[in-house]
C-alpha cells in the first residue's frame, strides 16, 4: 500500500478520529496531536489493515485508547507532583 492508497482508505473517517479526541482530551491542540498519532500507528501497520472488517472502528478504538493513555499519564504526572510537594511535619 502506497501513500495514497493510505490517505484514500483513511480520509473519510479523519474528522470523527479528532472529534473523538477532542471530546476525550477537551484540548483542540492534544487533539490534533492525537489524530496525527494515530494515523502514524495505522500507518506502521498498513500492511495489516485489510485484515480488519471494519477498519473506521478499528481506528476509532486506536483513537480511544491513545487518548485515554494520554489521559491516566497526564493524571501520573499530576499526582507525582503533588507527592514532592508534600511535607511531613510529624518529624
Amino acid at each position: 500500500m502506497n501513500q495514497s492508497d493510505f490517505v484514500l482508505l483513511i480520509s473519510p473517517f479523519k474528522d470523527k478520529i479528532f472529534r473523538l479526541a477532542k471530546r476525550l482530551l477537551t484540548s483542540t491542540e492534544e487533539a490534533e496531536d492525537a489524530t496525527q498519532e494515530v494515523w502514524v500507528k495505522l500507518w506502521k501497520n498498513k500492511n495489516g489493515l485489510h485484515q480488519y472488517k471494519n477498519l473506521e472502528a478499528f481506528a476509532m478504538t486506536v483513537t480511544k485508547n491513545y487518548c485515554l493513555d494520554q489521559l491516566k499519564s497526564k493524571r501520573a504526572s499530576n499526582l507525582q507532583i503533588a507527592h514532592e510537594n508534600y511535607k511531613d511535619n510529624s518529624t
